[in-house]
């Protein structure tokens, strides 16, 4: 495993920790999806400097992971490089969040 794929792996974990989810292991190299789980969500952890650009085919397939993991709900976690945390979840879940 390169160093980069470490350092992915480690911050993936520190995230998950702060977050108090669990972990998955093996994420993404198996029959295992997404990064953590927490409550009813199945987190997937980005790491990016200054952008993120999240394609209707990722977010399929990440929705897709979910339901398949018991029938979890998607979220992606995207962390930026000054620290700040943005969640990207659907839109019907935003709204049953909202009615709560």
């Amino acid at each position: 495993m390169s160093d980069k794929n470490t350092d992915w792996n480690h911050r993936e974990k520190r995230s998950a920790r702060k977050d108090g989810a669990v972990i998955v292991s093996n994420s993404g190299r198996g029959f295992r999806k997404g990064d953590a789980k927490l409550d009813d969500w199945l987190i997937d952890y980005k790491h990016n400097e200054f952008t993120f650009t999240l394609k209707s085919t990722a977010w399929a397939k990440h929705s897709k992971d979910a339901w398949n993991e018991n029938q979890l709900k998607p979220l992606i976690k995207v962390i930026y490089g000054d620290g700040r945390a943005v969640a990207i979840i659907d839109w019907d879940d935003f709204i049953e969040l909202k009615s709560k």
